[in-house]
């Protein structure tokens, strides 16, 4: 088991306290820091690694359980008319910007801001990941989902 990465935002407690709207036994459901639409929600491993095949038949079944789970919601919640991108970057040459594997579930609509150009999206989620959003903007979204998904977070250690 690769061993929790000091730098890594989704091994710090308080970065996932500010996140966090649901989690199962091995996954946390996060609100993307650096939304690109709204409900632009990660998908994260609780234990640290870094590619899909890392992962333990019962952390990968867990894992497309909660994205089984979530993904109607958001769609549900975000007006998507059943369209959503799934992105995961693994891998040293995809643009990934965080050693720790994350599925971006992003909800989309015919009034989002890539109705036009699809392709745009990938250019600006790696855009977005480097600039810092004010976490007033993330805040009142986390919380609506949190009441949504019933979920009250746990204290960080």
């Amino acid at each position: 088991m690769k061993e929790r990465k000091s730098k890594d935002p989704f091994c710090d407690p308080k970065n996932i306290a500010l996140q966090i709207y649901y989690e199962t036994k091995y996954t946390y459901i996060l609100y993307n820091l650096y939304p690109v639409v709204k409900g632009h929600t990660l998908i994260v491993p609780k234990r640290h690694v870094e590619n899909i095949n890392e992962l333990t038949d019962a952390e990968a079944v867990d894992l497309i359980k909660a994205m089984r789970y979530v993904i109607p919601k958001l769609l549900k919640i975000y007006k998507a008319d059943d369209s959503y991108n799934i992105v995961a970057q693994i891998g040293k040459y995809s643009g990934r910007s965080i050693k720790h594997l994350h599925i971006h579930i992003i909800p989309r609509n015919r009034y989002d801001i890539y109705s036009d150009y699809n392709d745009k999206l990938y250019k600006d989620l790696r855009k977005f990941e480097l600039k810092n959003i004010a976490s007033h903007v993330i805040q009142p979204e986390v919380k609506k989902l949190r009441r949504i998904f019933k979920y009250t977070p746990k204290t960080p250690k």
